[in-house]
């Protein structure tokens, strides 16, 4: 809601806003309308659920219509689930990394050709699960991948791990989720460099999904490295950035005010 607030109101946007309920969707816009009038208008529901293919593609063939001949300018994937709360292993891999394939294999083609951007939202668990990988394993994730079949079969194995689906947040599905989505956006930079990717973390905001955790800092302070991504000039494409909007390592984690990671192999 943060995001889709800011999106509107302060940079003029007309936004689409993606959720898998229609009641909870029209509830979170009529909330933010009431408290900020000026978003009336300008923020739009689009019931999709990451999880279900033939709900992505109802979905992009939905905007399509609202579109016409208007190419959409930027697409966000934000939807994310963590093991902390109840879900399995095999349910946080399916909306953390099959989902945003599945949006942006429907999405992409509604994209401006030149000008569109695409911006998958990560987390700092990311470089925290490749740190505890083994030195043959971590240059998938600090290079460019040489196929999303490699991610893939890199992901099965560690799913068949026994021990895997006990892991911690950081080094078991969340964290693997999140790594692999970097990886993949270094991939798709190579596979369409005329659209911008990047993948980004948020910090370690208080939402649901941190619950419990001593999270502090608001939904609205998680936006920087977005709106960073979305909207001022990047100098590369398919990058990650850490939650302060600088680029940032996959093979350890970088702290907001460290200095900006300048690309270094390790």
């Amino acid at each position: 809601m943060a995001l889709c607030t800011q999106l509107a109101v302060e940079d003029g946007c007309m936004v689409y806003l993606g959720a898998r309920s229609v009641t909870k969707g029209t509830a979170a816009i009529e909330q933010i309308v009431s408290a900020n009038p000026a978003a009336a208008g300008k923020i739009e529901l689009l019931p999709l659920d990451v999880c279900d293919e033939s709900s992505v593609r109802a979905a992009a063939a939905s905007l399509k219509s609202k579109l016409g001949d208007t190419s959409l300018y930027g697409l966000v994937n934000n939807a994310g689930i963590g093991g902390a709360h109840g879900p399995t292993a095999a349910e946080i891999m399916n909306t953390n990394w099959d989902g945003p394939r599945r949006v942006v294999a429907a999405f992409l083609p509604l994209l401006h050709p030149t000008e569109g951007r695409v911006v998958h939202v990560g987390s700092g668990a990311g470089p925290g699960f490749v740190a505890s990988l083994t030195a043959a394993e971590k240059p998938l994730f600090c290079t460019c991948p040489p196929s999303e079949e490699a991610l893939d079969e890199f992901a099965r194995a560690k799913m068949a791990q026994a021990a895997f689906a006990a892991s911690s947040m950081m080094t078991g599905a969340y964290g693997l989720s999140k790594a692999l989505l970097s990886a993949w956006t270094m991939l798709t930079a190579k596979q369409h460099p005329s659209i911008t990717w990047a993948c980004c973390s948020p910090g370690f905001i208080n939402t649901a999904l941190t619950a419990g955790f001593g999270a502090s800092k608001s939904p609205e302070e998680g936006t920087v490295s977005i709106r960073k991504c979305l909207f001022q000039p990047l100098a590369g494409n398919g990058w990650y950035y850490g939650s302060d909007g600088l680029r940032s390592p996959y093979h350890y984690m970088r702290n907001p005010g460290e200095p900006e990671y300048d690309g270094t192999p390790p």
